[in-house]
């Protein structure tokens, strides 16, 4: 089967070829289409040439090729909207927009290096569809800081992160960003979330606990408390 489809993106049209056969793959992605390969419901068919694929066609709806030609362009992927901020993906160009902070990890710095958070935005966004993401200001374009999903545990817990950077604080940015995320993990994963925080971080654990998150046990060898919704 061979279906094409015109997706607007920004202003851009861009015709998107939908297969589940080699030589039309390849010969769409040699002509400079953006492909997404259909595998089968176990996955039996291999399509190499294709880094996306779908396990039927009605899989590859319009969101999804959305954001197939979104990561194929550079353009980052829209995740939520609240009354002051974007909750996006990370574009390589935001490196210079993360600010250097005194409780920085290695981590961190993956998003103040352009090469790094190339690196992130292929391997995480592409391989998982999910991560941290940038928390813009609406009035501005500013990016005030990072929130999003770090991981999922072997319960199947996704675990909620952010950061509001320094200046920005104090101005509800997180519990604004946080509040957009669980929205959108319920309706997009409809998983239970917890969150990690320092035992010492009052406001992290005040907030998270006014998300209606709530303190679960955790192993003796696990130095901060969790906070979860379920």
């Amino acid at each position: 089967m061979v279906q094409e489809k015109d997706i607007t993106v920004e202003n851009m049209i861009i015709r998107v070829v939908i297969s589940d056969d080699e030589k039309t793959l390849l010969a769409a992605k040699a002509a400079g289409r953006v492909i997404v390969g259909v595998a089968g419901e176990n996955g039996e068919r291999a399509l190499p040439m294709a880094r996306y694929l779908v396990a039927a066609e009605a899989a590859a709806t319009e969101q999804y090729l959305e954001q197939v030609v979104r990561r194929e362009k550079g353009l980052p992927w829209m995740i939520k909207e609240t009354d002051r901020l974007l909750i996006r993906e990370f574009t390589a160009k935001d490196a210079g927009q993360v600010p250097q902070e005194p409780e920085d990890q290695e981590d961190d710095r993956i998003f103040q290096d352009r090469e790094k958070l190339t690196a992130y935005i292929e391997g995480q966004y592409g391989f998982f569809g999910y991560g941290l993401w940038a928390v813009e200001r609406k009035t501005d374009r500013r990016i005030v800081g990072k929130a999003g999903i770090t991981g999922c545990d072997e319960e199947g817990r996704m675990e909620l992160g952010y950061h509001i950077f320094t200046p920005y604080r104090r101005q509800g940015y997180g519990e604004e960003a946080c509040r957009a995320i669980l929205e959108y993990v319920k309706e997009e994963y409809d998983c239970p979330v917890y969150a990690a925080v320092e035992a010492s971080n009052d406001a992290s654990t005040g907030l998270l606990k006014k998300l209606g998150l709530h303190t679960k046990p955790y192993p003796a060898s696990y130095a901060k408390p969790i906070l979860s919704s379920s």
